[in-house]
């Protein structure tokens, strides 16, 4: 056995971080140390909660040396000073989504993390849930053929518990608005980095994107819905839904290529409170044949034992291996939303060389 991982977690900001913690502490390999919080209270909350002890200062846990590793899950606009303390204090780095607000951010902490060796892991779930491995199973393997269309949603119904009123969702006192830009609170940026890192590593990056975004709650000062179009360099059209105001959603993606479909006939836990029989059903239709079949060769939980985004960090450092998320797929995925919000605002459709150069 290893020895074990000294974690600490940076910030609650993101409600993920408790679940951060939660894995860290059910991990064998790693022992939650500490807590830091730029909110005292709310850090001294979550110390209590697991009862690990609260750091105050920043600087005087990251110059720990019984600290190995954090998890960060502060504002989406501190990520990428946060992975640069952490790298320069020489702690590896698991960091919630987005990676980073800009493509700027992400390259300063690329830039730090590879100048003081360290791994940096961005956390996109769907990557480890069994139904999208199976999904991309299926794609990679030609059994669609040339695809031609794809289309998938996200969704959550996040602003309902505020009964859709813009002044109570910027004032909840459990997750305050203070900038919404620089946070990302738009359905693109919140739901959206999800789809957009899956697309990214479903089909690899996009040629151009056309988005259109709208606030369907009065008053509230960034979108709450968007849908983006994604052109490949092969023709390749992929639509992506993203909102925060969806009470229930049935279906969450569709692939159809020359030679056969793939669709997700039920919503995608926990995107989708929906759910009208087998999770995550998957039906592949079979141009050959022409018939559907149900595919069933994989685990119907959407994160069964083993599959926790937050456990494959700590895998992959207990196991001195890379990262199966690295910070290069975290700064692709951040360029695709620059893009995409750079074509909302400009109403135009923009390619993805005036992003990545």
């Amino acid at each position: 056995m290893p020895n074990p991982i000294r974690f600490a977690q940076l910030s609650f900001w993101f409600s993920h971080a408790r679940g951060i913690c939660s894995a860290a502490q059910q991990h064998p390999n790693v022992n939650l140390k500490a807590i830091w919080d730029a909110n005292p209270d709310r850090g001294q909350a979550a110390s209590e909660q697991f009862g690990v002890e609260f750091v105050a200062d920043l600087n005087e846990l990251l110059a720990r040396d019984d600290i190995d590793a954090v998890g960060i899950a502060s504002e989406t606009q501190l990520h990428g000073d946060h992975v640069i303390k952490a790298a320069e204090a020489g702690k590896h780095c698991m960091v919630e989504k987005p990676f980073t607000r800009t493509v700027e951010q992400a390259d300063a902490a690329i830039a730090a993390a590879e100048k003081a060796g360290v791994q940096v892991m961005p956390v996109y779930n769907l990557r480890f849930s069994p139904a999208h491995e199976r999904m991309k199973q299926a794609v990679d393997s030609g059994a669609l053929g040339k695809i031609c269309q794809v289309r998938r949603r996200h969704g959550h119904d996040k602003y309902s518990a505020q009964e859709f009123d813009a002044e109570k969702i910027q004032k909840d006192p459990v997750d305050p608005w203070f900038d919404a830009e620089a946070e990302g609170r738009s359905s693109l940026y919140h739901a959206g980095s999800h789809s957009v890192f899956w697309m990214q590593w479903m089909f690899g990056m996009p040629e151009s994107v056309v988005s259109l975004g709208a606030a369907s709650v009065e008053g509230l000062p960034v979108e709450d819905n968007n849908a983006a179009v994604f052109r490949y360099a092969d023709g390749k059209i992929v639509t992506l839904h993203t909102s925060e105001t969806e009470t229930r959603a049935p279906l969450a993606t569709e692939i159809y290529g020359h030679t056969g479909s793939l669709i997700q006939v039920r919503g995608d836990h926990p995107s989708s409170k929906l759910d009208f029989g087998d999770p995550a059903t998957l039906m592949l239709f079979d141009g050959e044949t022409e018939a559907w079949q149900p595919l069933s060769d994989y685990h119907r939980s959407f994160v069964p034992p083993g599959f926790r985004v937050f456990d494959k960090f700590f895998d992959a450092l207990s196991a001195d291996e890379e990262m199966p998320i690295s910070m290069y797929d975290g700064r692709e995925c951040v360029q695709i939303l620059a893009a995409t919000e750079l074509a909302a605002k400009e109403k135009r459709q923009v390619e993805l060389k005036e992003i990545t150069g």
